[in-house]
């Protein structure tokens, strides 16, 4: 039986080439990066831009928020990182993070610390509760580092996906890597972990045209899902769908069957290459960044969020 998926657009908004996107935790907010170099904010529930500022002369390759402290963190290629209160868009730090381009940022889910990778070949992990001063650099990849993923079961270790292909599995505690997975025949762009408990799997998605997923206790290829035509610029296993869903330069994002690994559906919104994705945990709204704009998405049926 093919997955039931009622998919239906929130919002389709028209901008410069997309380099990020992400969604707010409890307000219904889409955070894109731009490579014109500015953010902007949209409520997707009233369709309406709701801040738009300019970052940098240069790219933005990625924007983040981190909610809890009502911030978003953005990167340049101007090599900085810059924190911004997005309620009244006051600058509240800048600083020299890396010296190439910083393909990345991940936020902790509960610890103050933000992981920046780049084409340096190194992570660097920056603290805020210590005025962003780098803690940790994590070295091992022979070339660009293009994205890290948190465990969401064990949030002291993270994954690294680099043009080096492979994937590195790394703890917050040591500057060189755990182990690595190697098994794609070009560059890695991007990586997920599955969010459930009961599979210990991450995926990765490649220049080779693959997705890949991994068991990292054995570190062995479970299953390699072939059909995109290009480079995978982004894969996401979805939080609460049993969804494998990866983004592609041919401009198509594949919806796979997480447990059966059936191809589902293709999504093909006439704009342009697809260059990134964004899930949140508890939703159903699925992100898509293009190179003319972006697109979210409601999967399946909405369910109330509870307001304590």
């Amino acid at each position: 039986m093919p997955l039931r998926l009622d998919i239906k657009k929130k919002l389709t908004s028209r901008s410069e080439r997309v380099k990020s996107v992400d969604l707010h935790p409890t307000e219904p907010w889409v955070l894109t990066g731009l490579y014109n170099g500015s953010v902007m904010l949209w409520d997707y529930d009233k369709q309406q831009l709701v801040k738009s500022f300019e970052v940098s002369t240069l790219p933005v390759r990625n924007a983040r928020f981190i909610a809890r402290k009502q911030w978003i963190v953005a990167s340049s290629d101007d090599l900085q990182l810059r924190v911004f209160n997005y309620n009244t868009m006051d600058k509240v730090t800048a600083f020299d993070a890396h010296t190439d381009y910083i393909r990345y940022l991940e936020v902790h889910p509960v610890l103050p610390i933000v992981l920046s990778c780049a084409d340096d070949m190194t992570v660097k992990m920056w603290d805020w509760d210590k005025n962003w001063l780098c803690t940790q650099v994590f070295e091992g990849h022979g070339h660009y580092v293009m994205m890290a993923k948190f465990n969401p079961k064990d949030t002291n270790t993270f994954a690294t996906a680099s043009l080096d292909r492979t994937v590195r599995v790394w703890g917050l505690g040591s500057s060189h890597p755990h182990f690595t997975l190697e098994g794609h025949e070009r560059g890695v762009n991007c990586i997920d972990y599955y969010p459930g408990g009961d599979k210990p799997y991450l995926i990765s998605g490649s220049d080779d045209k693959t997705v890949k997923v991994w068991d990292y206790q054995t570190k062995t290829i479970v299953h390699t899902l072939d059909g995109h035509t290009h480079n995978l610029s982004d894969v996401l296993y979805h939080p609460r769908l049993p969804l494998i869903i990866s983004a592609c330069e041919d401009g198509a994002v594949r919806m796979w069957h997480s447990t059966t690994y059936r191809a589902e559906t293709t999504l093909n919104y006439g704009m342009e290459r697809a260059w990134c994705l964004a899930g949140l945990e508890g939703s159903n709204k699925l992100a898509i960044g293009y190179d003319e704009g972006s697109v979210i998405l409601r999967l399946g049926h909405d369910t109330p969020v509870v307001s304590m």
